[in-house]
């Protein structure tokens, strides 16, 4: 860390910068492929919580669903049950693996492939750019800090609900200049 810098300022300058990733993820960016997709995802009746599945399809290719599940870090039956309703919306295949009849791989579906793959990776080609830009001993650093990120998020249960949702307040930031937070606020 530089002289003089907290880690509180530090803090607040992550904040921002997480702020701008996650709207520019979110965000269309002026094309229409994201309107067109995610109109066509609750079309089916499908929500956000499949398109990561297509995201990675997209990045790995076609994948059996334990692969899938190991990708996206989440259970087998979790990612079977998105493969399933993305089936059945017409947004992915599955056929039996040629090596092994007792595998079924699953793949982006034809009809929807191109605008799946626009979509996708607009989203993917800032993340592979700034790996690109770094150097092997820059990425490592990178990607250990993100790791350390998602393990601290795991960790402290912020993916449980938080304040305002009936579990009290959230825990007080080591190093925070607020007081106690009060229920609702």
């Amino acid at each position: 860390m530089a002289a003089g810098r907290s880690i509180d300022a530090d803090m607040e300058v992550m904040i921002q910068l997480m702020g701008r990733v996650v709207r520019g993820m979110k965000e269309p960016g002026g094309h229409g492929d994201s309107h067109e997709l995610i109109a066509h995802v609750q079309d089916a009746g499908l929500g956000p919580r499949h398109v990561p599945v297509l995201m990675s399809l997209v990045l790995h290719g076609p994948s059996p669903v334990g692969v899938l599940a190991r990708h996206m870090a989440l259970s087998p039956a979790t990612v079977s049950q998105l493969v399933g309703e993305l089936q059945r919306g017409g947004f992915v295949e599955r056929r039996p693996d040629e090596h092994d009849r007792r595998r079924v791989i699953v793949s982006v579906g034809e009809a929807h492939r191109e605008m799946i793959e626009r979509f996708a990776w607009r989203r993917l080609r800032p993340l592979r750019m700034t790996l690109e830009a770094l150097t092997d001993e820059e990425r490592e650093h990178f990607l250990h800090g993100w790791r350390v990120l998602v393990e601290s998020m795991e960790s402290t249960g912020l993916h449980e609900p938080g304040p305002g949702r009936g579990h009290g307040p959230g825990p007080r930031l080591p190093g925070s200049q607020e007081g106690p937070r009060e229920e609702g606020g």
